[in-house]
């Protein structure tokens, strides 16, 4: 089974052009992310050799791209915030 990929970065404008399943799919995958680099499996930082890919919860980038995607998600119609997990 192939290794799921990491998100990589995004910025708002381009957050705001996906479809809300392109969204939710996002939000899954940041959902994914190990929470820091001292309870995962690498033994270096790979965010030091790539920044454009999200790897650890623990950092800047992770919490503003799950913070854009939910106010974006937030403002789209037909989601059912009931369920709303963090």
């Amino acid at each position: 089974m192939p290794k799921r990929k990491k998100p990589i970065v995004l910025s708002i404008i381009e957050l705001e052009k996906k479809g809300t399943k392109e969204l939710l799919g996002y939000l899954t995958k940041l959902r994914h992310c190990e929470e820091t680099l001292e309870k995962s499996d690498f033994i270096t930082n790979p965010e030091l050799l790539d920044d454009s890919i999200i790897y650890f919860k623990q950092t800047d980038k992770w919490k503003i791209a799950y913070h854009n995607v939910k106010v974006i998600l937030d403002q789209r119609e037909n989601i059912d915030r009931t369920n709303n997990k963090n």
